[in-house]
């Protein structure tokens, strides 16, 4: 069927003269196509004239448009207990295989993830540790790419725990492994290259920042290795994106009070200073806690969504709140003809750091609350204790109170 399309057409005062311009011009050919109109202001119960004569209607079709999902995820971290149980002593070599299989689907369904990669990765030469200079084995990049995820920031407080050899090799690391980051430079060069991702014929921009580097020194002459938050330097690096053709632009702030779950006014006035300097979408790290998040302005206008903090990913941290994060979805439509970018939807999942035994070790893995909840009523998890599912039950109320306002993201129930 041929159908014919005019989106520039008001279904209120438009005609379909050209409509049956082209009926003519086709039946003069004597090639009968059957016809499609979409009918906004004709009534099914309007009378047709008994002389079969063309009845004026208005043709109307909504304008074409992309549809993209973007995940969201927060801190990714490896604790001392972590490089435990990804030990394995027979041969000597690390594996994090596992630890994201159940969140696997959750990430890998969004057209794009992004999550924030809170540790160095310089080697085993440099000696692998937790808390409070973090090295971790770059085996854990072949888990987190498994399990969907595309791009990681890199500027934190962390970022300079093996001082510029540990950044270096970070981004080495990264690219080996093919994975996306932003956040952390090798050279001024590569600092002054953004990251834009075409993603379904729609271009994001993303950038990351992060307060400081815990007191650490970055070299004088070498601030390109980790982009500190400035805000006129965001203003510029989102000024640059745009000139390069990014439509819709995500910043990664590491800012905020440790552990605390409302944000500050401090942290509150940088969000609003990165939406007034261009940004779309703000994805904060640093507090290890979940900070609300607001739909801020679904055509654009001032931001389309804010997350102050998605809290842990995955980390040995310990405690209510610590062991708990979230994945937001976000649903981004952008139409063709005009180039306008709207927010189209916006939903989360809570996600809970696991801990069991499993012959004789500490292992962990995480899990998507609501789901594991299910899993432990139908007997279908072994690994689940009574403890865990009490456990469970907390986190899924205490996320959903503190994440519930008008503004707020929509659950996605599993």
């Amino acid at each position: 069927m041929l159908k014919i399309y005019f989106s520039e057409l008001s279904p209120k005062n438009k005609s379909c003269s050209a409509f049956y311009l082209l009926l003519t011009a086709v039946l003069v050919l004597g090639v009968l196509i059957p016809l499609g109109c979409r009918q906004t202001n004709i009534g099914a119960d309007q009378a047709v004239p008994a002389d079969g004569s063309a009845v004026s209607q208005t043709v109307y079709l909504p304008p074409e448009t992309i549809k993209i999902s973007i995940a969201l995820a927060g801190d990714i971290m490896v604790h001392s207990d972590q490089l435990a149980y990804a030990y394995d002593r027979q041969t000597g070599t690390y594996s994090f295989a596992g630890v994201f299989d159940e969140v696997a689907e959750y990430l890998g369904a969004a057209d794009i993830t992004i999550a924030n990669l809170e540790t160095t990765l310089a080697g085993r030469e440099k000696g692998y540790t937790g808390y409070p200079k973090f090295n971790s084995p770059e085996e854990i990049l072949l888990s987190l790419r498994e399990a969907g995820i595309d791009v990681l920031t890199t500027a934190n407080n962390h970022s300079m725990d093996r001082g510029e050899y540990g950044v270096l090799k970070t981004i080495e690391h990264l690219e080996e492994a093919g994975m996306l980051h932003t956040g952390t430079f090798a050279s001024a060069d590569s600092s002054r290259v953004p990251l834009i991702v075409d993603v379904k014929g729609v271009k994001l921009g993303i950038l990351s920042y992060t307060y400081g580097t815990n007191g650490l020194p970055v070299p004088r002459g070498k601030e390109y290795l980790v982009n500190l938050l400035d805000i006129r330097q965001v203003r510029q690096d989102i000024d640059l994106l745009r000139q390069e053709g990014a439509e819709v632009v995500i910043v990664n702030p590491h800012h905020g009070v440790e552990y605390r779950r409302i944000p500050g006014d401090q942290e509150r006035q940088v969000v609003e200073e990165l939406f007034a300097s261009g940004a779309d979408i703000v994805a904060g790290s640093h507090t290890h806690v979940i900070q609300p998040m607001a739909v801020r302005d679904t055509e654009r206008e001032g931001g389309l969504f804010a997350a102050y903090s998605l809290g842990n990913f995955v980390s040995g941290q310990k405690g209510r709140y610590r062991d708990t994060g979230i994945i937001v979805t976000l649903t981004v439509e952008k139409e063709i003809e005009t180039g306008s970018i709207r927010l189209d939807s916006a939903e989360y999942v809570p996600v809970w750091v696991h801990r069991y035994t499993d012959k004789g070790r500490l292992k962990s893995r995480v899990i998507p609350v609501e789901k594991a909840i299910t899993d432990y009523q139908m007997g279908t998890d072994d690994w689940l204790s009574y403890e865990d599912y009490q456990r469970l039950l907390e986190v899924w109320d205490e996320t959903l109170t503190h994440l519930a306002g008008p503004d707020g993201p929509e659950i996605s129930h599993i």
